[in-house]
């Protein structure tokens, strides 16, 4: 799977299988690419299904891409709430 564009910013989306598949409570991962942090490392977020629920997660971190963050899937595969998170710290603000 090719790295994604979204709002003109290259992207990459993992998915961990979550907690009930051994995963995390940090399912999905989407890596921006084009906010790297030092050689190898990127700004990410990191967040479960439903990351603006009181009891969801959605926190931004710095990540490695590769396998060790899970299965990469399609950006369309990301529950609703994860794009719209993605697509607020992707849109500029004024």
């Amino acid at each position: 799977m090719k790295t994604e564009t979204i709002l003109g910013q290259r992207i990459r989306c993992y998915d961990n299988g979550g907690t009930d598949k051994g995963g995390t409570i940090d399912r999905f991962t989407v890596v921006y690419m084009d906010e790297p942090i030092g050689s190898f490392c990127f700004e990410a977020v990191g967040m479960n299904g439903n990351p603006f629920h009181p009891q969801g997660f959605g926190q931004h971190v710095t990540a490695m891409p590769g396998k060790h963050l899970g299965k990469r899937i399609a950006f369309a595969d990301l529950p609703e709430d994860c794009r719209k998170l993605v697509m607020q710290d992707l849109t500029p603000t004024q």
